[in-house]
């Protein structure tokens, strides 16, 4: 792996949909959570995901984070190719 000053460059399929950000652990998690409301406005709306957002405690996002560390590993590790879930 290369340097690049601060910072590491890491391995990364060409693509993979085990690694869209839209389709893992916290879209997932919010669309339950909006699933059959009703709101009068997309204020009401952004208002509800803050809520939401802000309810979650740290270990919610740490979770997710080795949650999307091990499954781009996993990957890696099988040159993009599906890794279940």
């Amino acid at each position: 792996m290369k340097s690049l000053r601060f910072y590491e460059s890491l391995p990364h399929p060409s693509y993979s949909p085990d690694l869209a950000p839209s389709d893992f652990y916290l879209f997932p998690k919010l669309k339950e959570h909006i699933k059959e409301k009703h709101f009068e406005d997309d204020d009401a709306v952004q208002e509800d995901v803050r809520r939401w957002f802000r309810g979650k405690p740290h270990e919610f996002f740490a979770d997710g984070m080795r949650k999307l560390i091990w499954r781009w590993r996993a990957c890696v590790d099988k040159e993009g190719n599906y890794v279940e879930k």
